[in-house]
């Protein structure tokens, strides 16, 4: 079995812990996610509206 991430194990008080050699870190706010996001829920809404008016 190979093992393709940058992780290691290390024995902590007895315990097999895997650790990254890399820092985690938190996800950044992309801005124009947030207008994708907005647009999308406005269409569907309006298409639930639409198809429960009947009017297609």
């Amino acid at each position: 079995m190979t093992q393709d991430s940058d992780d290691h194990r290390v024995v902590e008080n007895g315990e097999v812990v895997v650790k990254a050699n890399t820092e985690e870190r938190q996800a950044v706010e992309v801005r124009p996610m947030r207008y994708v996001l907005g647009i999308g829920l406005a269409l569907v809404i309006i298409g639930m509206a639409v198809s429960y008016l009947g009017v297609v």
